[in-house]
């Protein structure tokens, strides 16, 4: 690069921008009085990298104006347009390039970038395979097609690629780059014990925060909790702001039944982040174990409010309320959900309970007979639904609801208790 240029560096280091754009200028003309267009590809190429991209495009329209025979300019003005999301602009470049221009190939591949980036992946692959008639043995259109199908989920067409990419090719991936890829594809279709494997092999001193997640997630997965809590300890020791390392820690934590270190962690990740519904859900779940239900009930009422129509948040403060015997707000609670259009049939399941304890019978029948289709296989509203049947002497609903929990749970002593007193009461 010319004086110029280098002056225009210096002045971006010490982030004089004015001064850097006048230098910057000045290179551009500098070059185009040369006809030097080594020295303004060098400039162009730097302005991308570094983020300038309107200088970076007026410089390559200058290499343009020098060399128009160069085809290559307009695959990164193309690139550039790829970056300031004008999908467009970058296709109508691109379509300017002879077919038969060597960088033609480039020009298909920076296509499929473009379309995959738009979600249009059918006609990235295409893209991609139309490169790959044209050059066969090129190995980074093999390894475009399989970030391609990485990152659509097409996990089994992805893995025999990075496989042979693995076995003779590390100038377009690292082998810890592949081992990575390799590991997180198979962990994606539950194969992980072949994601260990992979991952295993990734060096301590290579190991990049994505790959130590999903090395702590594969030990999570098989259950080999401890190891997962080393790993997951390791990434947020190198990135505390990776927030779903928080919760897998917390679980695998309260897995090993360490449960104050769990809740201390979901702590530290409200800190970091306090707008994450998980982290106030897992931390209820982990003071209710502890049997602190007031603090219980704080973390469930905030992660209420950040999802207001979540079922599952509404529905564990529905349980806490039932549990500490709060039958009259619980109802009112499910009231105001029902309001919100959230009909949820184990609320159904929860009024029940309530209006029976609030000796309410008939509205207790009402929400178990609506409860039941929704439950008619779970153990717990079987028994539940039975014993409230006895009391109310509903003999002829009560040998049905036994018979059906019997056919699906024959060694229940309780059922089997029921239909032994069904049977005596009918001698």
């Amino acid at each position: 690069m010319n004086n110029e240029a280098h002056a225009m560096i210096e002045a971006i280091q010490k982030n004089d921008l004015d001064a850097a754009v006048q230098l910057f200028k000045q290179s551009v003309e500098q070059s185009v009085l040369e006809n030097n267009s080594a020295d303004l590809a060098e400039l162009a190429e730097t302005m991308h990298a570094l983020g300038f991209l309107s200088e970076a495009k007026e410089a390559y329209g200058a290499l343009n104006y020098l060399a128009p025979h160069i085809q290559e300019w307009n695959i990164a003005l193309a690139e550039i347009a790829i970056d300031e999301d004008d999908y467009d602009q970058a296709l109508d470049i691109l379509l300017t390039i002879d077919k038969e221009s060597d960088v033609y190939p480039q020009a298909l591949l920076t296509m499929a970038d473009a379309y995959q980036v738009q979600g249009l992946y059918e006609v990235s692959e295409k893209k991609i395979f139309e490169a790959m008639t044209l050059l066969p043995d090129e190995p980074i259109l093999d390894y475009a097609l399989a970030q391609l199908y990485h990152s659509i989920g097409e996990y089994k067409k992805a893995i025999p690629i990075y496989e042979e990419l693995s076995n003779g090719n590390g100038e377009i991936a690292s082998e810890t780059q592949l081992n990575f890829f390799l590991g997180d594809c198979h962990n994606a279709i539950g194969a992980f014990e072949t994601a260990l494997q992979y991952l295993e092999k990734i060096p301590a001193d290579e190991h990049f925060p994505d790959s130590y997640f999903q090395l702590g997630f594969t030990y999570f997965q098989l259950k080999e909790y401890a190891r997962a809590i080393t790993i997951f300890n390791k990434l947020l020791e190198a990135d505390n702001a990776y927030l779903s390392a928080y919760l897998y820690l917390a679980n695998a934590l309260e897995a090993e039944l360490e449960l104050e270190e769990a809740l201390a962690v979901m702590e530290q990740a409200v800190l970091r982040n306090p707008y994450q519904h998980e982290f106030y859900t897992t931390a209820a779940r982990l003071q209710l174990k502890l049997n602190r239900e007031q603090d219980a009930e704080h973390n469930l009422r905030e992660a209420a409010a950040l999802e207001p129509d979540l079922s599952s948040i509404h529905l564990a403060l529905g349980n806490l309320l039932l549990k500490q015997g709060r039958f009259e707000e619980l109802v009112a609670y499910v009231a105001d959900r029902a309001e919100q259009e959230d009909n949820d049939p184990q609320y159904n399941w929860l009024l029940a309970a309530s209006h029976n304890a609030l000796e309410d019978f008939d509205a207790a029948n009402k929400e178990y007979m609506a409860a039941y289709p929704h439950f008619a296989d779970n153990e717990s509203f079987l028994l539940e639904y039975a014993a409230f049947l006895r009391e109310e002497g509903n003999w002829e609903k009560l040998s049905e609801v036994i018979h059906q929990g019997l056919a699906l749970y024959p060694a229940n002593t309780e059922l089997l208790q029921l239909h032994d007193d069904l049977h005596d009461s009918d001698q």
